[in-house]
């Protein structure tokens, strides 16, 4: 969660519908993901040698497809908001979105 005072999520997907095509996992990613979540390997292309990698979310290894829409993302049935179906096993980017009140509004996040 955004370490922005005052910020509350709205659940609205905004982030992750519109701002999910070209995130980047992170080393700490991995490594959870390794120990936690192998499934999600399927859907990152992953850089570099053991200890430091890094890598590009969320198409299959080898796709060149590029998309703005978090395939992990689902809409709650009946309601104008969404939820993430990996959230325990996030990226981080996720999880510290968004960075500043600067950002949320050029985001045009309604959580700040």
């Amino acid at each position: 969660m955004s370490d922005i005072p005052g910020f509350k999520c709205t659940d609205c997907g905004k982030c992750c519908l519109e701002g999910a095509g070209q995130l980047q996992a992170t080393q700490a990613d991995i490594a959870l993901w390794e120990t936690e979540a192998p499934h999600l390997f399927d859907f990152v292309n992953v850089h570099g040698e053991p200890g430091n990698r890094t890598g590009d979310l969320w198409s299959a290894p080898g796709e060149k497809r590029n998309t703005t829409r978090c395939k992990w993302i689902r809409k709650y049935p009946g309601r104008d908001q969404y939820y993430c179906r990996i959230y325990e096993w996030r990226p981080e980017v996720c999880r510290k979105y968004p960075i500043s009140r600067q950002h949320a509004r050029l985001t045009e996040c309604p959580g700040i």
